[in-house]
């Protein structure tokens, strides 16, 4: 199809559950050329066309953050964010997997969503790709022990850098006495 040869087309999924080639999409909206679709499952796609750039931006948004979490389980949307860049069946490496299609990639996670990225030479082949990769990961991510025990000390770190800077000391303390009966006034980081 001509619109998925645009360079680059910047693809955001918000997903509420993985994306079927099956799954139909319906067209909602077009303004100023970005078009919004809608698939059967509730996912949404928006399509950015952009000529000038030789690539194209998948950025999948899951509408899951740490405002979203339990008692007792602070940090655990941005541990999952860590996790799912370990593996799937089909994916065994992701980050692998991204390399090889010559994409940078990127997750974060704050109190409303969790999102992954990845930026590739603009092709058909990358873009069925990075939507296929990013399907599969919220499905079929593959967790267990070891990799939950490292990916604890790479988000302790990020913990312990984000204690050693007074800017993000001070928005923290801000956002606990906004927020002090809030999943807002707690950190994303855990």
């Amino acid at each position: 199809m001509v619109l998925m040869r645009v360079i680059p087309a910047i693809l955001v999924l918000v997903s509420m559950g993985a994306v079927r080639a099956a799954d139909p999409p319906e067209k909602m909206a077009a303004i100023e050329g970005v078009t919004e679709y809608r698939f059967g499952n509730g996912a949404r796609a928006v399509l950015f066309p952009d000529a000038s750039q030789p690539t194209i931006t998948v950025n999948m948004t899951v509408l899951v953050g740490s405002r979203h979490e339990g008692y007792g389980e602070a940090g655990m949307a941005h541990l999952l964010e860590h996790l799912v860049f370990k593996g799937t069946p089909t994916f065994r490496d992701v980050p692998k997997a991204l390399r090889d299609h010559g994409a940078s990639f990127n997750g974060t996670t704050n109190q409303d969503r969790t999102n992954y990225f990845e930026t590739l030479p603009a092709t058909d082949e990358n873009l069925e790709f990075a939507i296929h990769l990013e399907c599969d990961r919220l499905v079929n991510s593959f967790i267990d022990r070891e990799d939950l025990l490292k990916e604890f000390t790479v988000v302790r770190n990020e913990f312990e850098r984000g204690e050693n800077s007074p800017e993000g000391v001070l928005f923290q303390r801000v956002m606990a006495a906004a927020y002090e009966w809030h999943n807002y006034g707690q950190t994303t980081i855990g």
